[in-house]
């Protein structure tokens, strides 16, 4: 039961080392090189969408008056 712990406690701390070691370097890696990283090219991507998804209605309004 101890040697059952002990190693998921070494498992445990083996991939958090290694997720913090990751995005240490990618933190990095995009600080030195002045980009943002994916996650934020994401969120932007999504208020885009919103923005043209809210013309598009307001297009398919202004059209469905006019007919």
């Amino acid at each position: 039961m101890v040697l059952g712990y002990l190693l998921y406690e070494v498992v445990d701390l083996g991939v958090n080392v290694v997720k913090i070691t990751y995005n240490g370097v990618c933190g990095a890696y995009y600080w030195w090189y002045s980009t943002d990283s994916p996650e934020v090219n994401h969120e932007v991507n999504h208020e885009v969408i919103a923005i043209l998804t809210n013309r598009i209605e307001e297009l398919e309004k202004t059209l469905g008056k006019k007919n």
